[in-house]
């Protein structure tokens, strides 16, 4: 009569098999999206707009058409974020840096 394993056996090669993959998991970039997701649903800045935006409005005088477009170029910089994460995984991390300094020295040349 042959048997498997013992009671404390777990897969075909024991807890050795479990460990690779929860490293696996852990290393993976589908856990980087759940964490970044978990990361942004904690930080609450991006939903919770509409609690301080009267307080930018009165703050800094602005009507309810800058606000406006403060709000979509909020929303817009949240979603731009997936693609700096993409650029990230196709070149070298100076690239993305190189376009999020260019894009931040226009964007305060603007004002």
């Amino acid at each position: 009569m042959a048997f498997g394993g013992g009671a404390g056996s777990v897969g075909v090669h024991g807890w050795g098999d479990m460990k690779s993959l929860t490293i696996q998991v852990i290393t993976g970039r589908w856990f980087v999206v759940f964490a970044s997701f978990l990361i942004m649903a904690a930080a609450g800045a991006t939903y919770m707009f509409g609690l301080y935006s009267g307080d930018i409005k009165s703050t800094l005088g602005y009507d309810q058409t800058t606000l406006n477009l403060l709000s979509f170029f909020k929303d817009m910089g949240t979603n731009v974020g997936v693609l700096s994460g993409l650029i990230n995984e196709l070149t070298p991390p100076w690239v993305v840096l190189a376009i999020g300094a260019i894009l931040n020295f226009f964007g305060y040349f603007m004002i």
